[in-house]
């Protein structure tokens, strides 16, 4: 069973280096998602693989996006190329009001 293992808070930057995009039903095809993601989670997906989940969720505690990585150090590598977020930053447990 997957199992929260750390969170961050993030802001994402002015000139984000990653964009994410939903299908919208509005005139144009796809929305811009990249600043409702508010914190990260890593989640320890409890495979024999070995890999975790790097989840973005909004304010609210919404899924946003979701990407895997082979391992906790790869997680935080692209965590920290996306948002600027160091390594130390990362919290233990599970977010508030998740």
């Amino acid at each position: 069973m997957p199992k929260t293992v750390l969170w961050a808070g993030v802001h994402v930057p002015q000139y984000p280096r990653v964009r994410f995009f939903s299908k919208s039903t509005g005139p144009q095809r796809f929305e811009d998602i990249t600043a409702r993601v508010a914190r990260l989670v890593a989640v320890d997906l409890e495979e024999s693989s070995g890999a975790f989940e790097l989840q973005r969720l909004d304010a609210s505690g919404q899924l946003v996006w979701k990407t895997r990585h082979p391992s906790l150090q790869e997680l935080k590598w692209h965590a920290e190329f996306e948002y600027g977020l160091p390594e130390e930053k990362w919290l233990d447990g599970i977010p508030p009001g998740a």
